[in-house]
């Protein structure tokens, strides 16, 4: 059997994946991480940013097992908000902003999600409800007045939820099915190990990562 990689002193085993993108941001803060058109961020960015929306979110009571929406269209914001509600300790619920108010509401009220995570163009297109939105732009995340140290450690752990995703429905009502941070550290190691990843590789955003 394989020797579970390690990290220095560390096993990757017992890390989550936004501990891994930290480190790696410690490591290559230059390296550009994410590429949308013309439009390129750094691993040094990417952890910035997301310390910044992950500190908001604190503050408004995630911690882990905590299930936070995100209802944005694909661009470079997508990850960094994902990255974000992991670094926060919750776990994201993808939302698809095409969907119907109704579809929305319903995913929302299933998952119990207090929080969803947007932007301006799809804030629009979400119902109201008990749970709060956060507006990335309006919100002002991106200013340098906005916290974007490392936040201190959430107490995640392999066996805490990373992300909830829903069943299509066809057969019935949709079902969440919880997916544990230990479940996607696995997955990204085996990717590693199956195709050989390194720094030189780049990856496209084709599979959905809505519900």
């Amino acid at each position: 059997m394989k020797e579970p990689t390690r990290l220095g002193s560390l096993l990757m085993s017992d890390l989550c994946v936004h501990d891994l993108v930290q480190l790696q941001a410690s490591a290559t803060p230059d390296s550009v991480a994410l590429v949308s058109g013309n439009h390129y961020v750094t691993y040094g960015e990417v952890n910035a940013r997301a310390n910044q929306l992950a500190h908001r979110l604190r503050s408004l009571g995630i911690g882990p097992d905590v299930p936070v929406g995100l209802c944005m269209e694909r661009s470079v914001e997508l990850p960094i908000a994902a990255l974000a509600i992991l670094k926060a300790g919750g776990a994201y619920v993808p939302l698809d902003p095409s969907y119907p108010a109704r579809r929305l509401s319903m995913l929302l009220e299933d998952s119990g999600t207090p929080v969803v995570v947007t932007q301006p163009g799809v804030a629009g297109n979400l119902p109201a409800g008990k749970w709060e939105t956060v507006v990335l732009d309006v919100d002002g995340l991106r200013r340098s007045v906005v916290d974007s140290t490392d936040l201190p450690v959430a107490n995640t752990t392999p066996e805490n939820l990373a992300y909830i995703i829903f069943t299509s429905g066809s057969t019935g009502r949709p079902k969440g099915v919880q997916i544990t941070h230990g479940s996607l550290n696995n997955l990204v190691t085996w990717h590693q190990r199956a195709f050989d990843v390194s720094p030189a590789d780049r990856a496209t955003l084709l599979e959905s990562v809505r519900c």
